[in-house]
């Protein structure tokens, strides 16, 4: 069971980066908060009578503005924790975890404010967060499983339906044609064969290139970066740059999978997959497999 419970975790989980689409879900939760607050009126809701409306508008509100700041501002000061293409369920878990601790200290503030000029008594600090959590935690937790078999199931399926339109693709059999790479400040060059490059990746200023060459794949790092390698390429449309971090040869391209994180291209050389960007729709994802 605790197997389980962690391969849950580590599934790969969507991360989106849209201020559009963080500002509708926050919009959502402050509207589901006042509603269910409102309506059912649990914990000590019911004594406040006259009040109800305005504080529980008051809490959907803040719910709102707390959870819009916790979605934009985290994932810009920490950059290489929100990485996208390493977001987990249980990443997202802890996130909203922490994000429920903050709206629920922020609402507690509130609430101290607003029952002060009411006579109402206020509850503790702890006794809130824990209510906090009692009416958020387990719809989120609910809304992400749910999310994530759905977006899973959805790209499995594309992931598919290519591979079958895919599945008589030809053998790598190209004309031998050499590309010469130099760096960025063009001081370091070398020549590769086009039909012999697998695959290149970045990190940070340097791209490496990862070749065959006597049925061994062969890594040479250059100072450059993929935008200046893709110039260098462009006239070869086999060679596509299917991600931020990665320029795959497609003829070396056996297959595609998904995830609820996105697309992931395989091939048998390679003990791993390639990512895909979610630029990529359906019928450019065609063009990867072929």
């Amino acid at each position: 069971m605790l197997q389980d419970l962690e391969n849950w975790l580590n599934k790969p989980y969507y991360f989106n980066p849209s201020i559009k689409f963080k500002s509708k879900l926050s919009l959502v939760f402050g509207f589901f908060v006042f509603s269910f607050l409102y309506i059912f009126e649990p914990f000590t809701l019911s004594t406040f009578k006259e009040y109800l409306f305005d504080y529980t508008l008051g809490i959907g509100l803040v719910t709102f503005v707390g959870t819009l700041i916790v979605l934009i501002i985290p994932p810009i000061l920490f950059k290489n924790y929100f990485n996208e293409d390493n977001w987990t369920i249980g990443r997202n878990l802890i996130y909203i975890g922490l994000c429920i601790i903050f709206n629920g200290t922020i609402l507690w503030f509130f609430g101290q404010l607003f029952k002060q000029e009411t006579s109402i008594e206020h509850i503790n600090y702890f006794t809130f967060i824990y209510y906090t959590f009692l009416v958020s935690a387990l719809p989120l937790i609910i809304f992400i499983s749910f999310n994530e078999k759905r977006i899973r199931k959805k790209r499995e399926e594309t992931a598919k339906e290519i591979n079958d339109f895919n599945n008589a693709k030809l053998e790598v059999n190209l004309p031998l044609k050499n590309v010469v790479i130099s760096s960025e400040n063009n001081k370091e060059s070398f020549t590769i064969e086009v039909e012999k490059l697998v695959y290149i990746t970045s990190e940070g200023n340097y791209a490496s290139f990862f070749i065959i060459k006597n049925n061994e794949l062969k890594e040479k790092i250059l100072r450059v970066t993929l935008t200046k390698i893709e110039s260098f390429l462009k006239d070869y449309d086999f060679i596509i740059r299917c991600h931020k971090s990665y320029i795959i040869n497609t003829k070396y391209v056996n297959g595609i999978t998904g995830n609820a994180r996105g697309y992931l291209l395989k091939c048998n050389i390679l003990d791993f997959y390639i990512p895909v960007s979610r630029k990529f729709s359906k019928k450019s994802l065609l063009t990867l497999v072929k």
